[in-house]
């Protein structure tokens, strides 16, 4: 029997709409990791909701490539492509750099704002040692860099994009949870404050490579997990 994460329906949200987030969010913080079965009889007694929606949203999911459908053998969480992650990592790294240099010619104050408050969430999700909130807030930082910048759609297609990558980096905060690293992003808002887009992009680098070296070591410690 599987273990989900259940959160209230929003307002005015469908059930089928809740179903696929219910089964997202699960998916994405590795409360349900890669390879879990998954029965739709089982999500639909747990969110207290008929089978067609739960169809609906695994069908949904299966085209995001989080969940494999096999015929005559079920249905399980995707384990993570190796391909996949690799070039969400390329994508990020040439789009951030070129952003983040945006960002240091000129970015509004109501962002600027944004950001710091943003960092003082990870400072205190840090202190707390609540890894989803220092994930989300690791997010929300580069989010509000794109959306600074009037690229808001670019990066809402980078993270469709990037499904696996941000999976993978939920597995390795989890897997250091003394070790969250809060300078690299001190440093990016320093140099977009003063206009130094050369120095912004070589951070936006060495915190792409920072991930890959802890994505290489959950190869070795989670082979199952990885494809």
């Amino acid at each position: 029997m599987i273990d989900l994460t259940i959160t209230p329906p929003l307002r005015r949200e469908t059930v089928r709409s809740y179903v696929y987030r219910m089964l997202y969010d699960n998916i994405m913080s590795l409360h349900l990791t890669p390879g879990t079965a998954m029965s739709e009889q089982e999500v639909a007694d747990l969110l207290k909701t008929s089978r067609t929606p739960v169809r609906e949203a695994i069908i949904h999911l299966g085209q995001d490539r989080l969940l494999d459908i096999l015929p005559q053998r079920g249905t399980f969480v995707s384990r993570l492509h190796t391909q996949m992650i690799r070039e969400a990592r390329f994508m990020r790294i040439v789009l951030e750099e070129a952003v983040m240099k945006e960002a240091c010619v000129h970015f509004p104050q109501e962002g600027l704002k944004k950001l710091h408050q943003i960092l003082e969430r990870q400072q205190k999700a840090a202190g707390d040692g609540d890894k989803q909130a220092f994930f989300e807030a690791d997010n929300a930082f580069h989010e509000t860099v794109f959306s600074g910048c009037s690229r808001p759609h670019i990066w809402q297609t980078l993270m469709r994009a990037s499904l696996d990558y941000s999976r993978a980096r939920m597995l390795n905060a989890f897997l250091e949870p003394k070790n969250i690293p809060l300078s690299v992003h001190e440093d990016m808002l320093k140099a977009i404050e003063a206009h130094e887009g050369d120095k912004a992009a070589r951070l936006v680098r060495q915190h792409m490579t920072n991930q890959e070296t802890g994505i290489r070591k959950l190869m070795q410690l989670y082979p199952d997990y990885f494809i």
